[in-house]
Parts: C-alpha cells; structure tokens; sequence
C-alpha cells in the first residue's frame, strides 16, 4: 500500500513537532544540525506534509529534544507524542 502528501493527516496522524520546538524555545535549524536527519525531512514533518516515516529519524528526533531538555534543566522525557499524535476522525 502507497500514500500520498496528506495521507498521515488524513489517517489522522498530525505532527506537532513544531510546538514542541516552540516549547523548548529550539528552532528546526538546531534540531537539523544536532539530530543530523535532513532539512526537508524536518520542515515536512514541521508543516504537516510528510509522506513517510522512518523509524530512525523519529528516534533521532526523540534523542535530540531529550538533549535540549536537559541543557535546559528540563526534567521531563520527550517520546513519539512530542513529534506526531494520531487524532481520531
């Protein structure tokens, strides 16, 4: 089975990871260049347009914002539902 743009929103997967970089006061820049996964893939993932997902770039992503967490004291652990929430339609 293929999907096309959109198909996450529509299988009610939302990303969210733009409010948790709000959050932590991290722009997308940082968490490119520390979490070494590609501009495009970030800004996708950011805007909601994003076709697929790959396992390592979540993990990734998950491993960035528990660093930014902690430099910034924050004790709290960050998981999947800090990138992307499945909204049931």
């Amino acid at each position: 089975m293929t999907y096309e743009q959109g198909d996450f929103i529509t299988m009610g997967m939302r990303f969210v990871l733009k409010e948790t970089l709000e959050d932590l006061n991290v722009s997308a820049h940082q968490l490119v260049i520390k979490s070494e996964v590609r501009k495009n893939t970030i800004y996708d993932m950011i805007h909601n347009k994003t076709k697929r997902i790959e396992v390592d770039n979540i993990g990734n992503i998950i491993r960035t914002l528990n660093e930014f967490a902690k430099i910034q004291g924050i004790k709290r652990k960050f998981n999947a539902e800090d990138v992307m929430i499945y909204e049931d339609k």
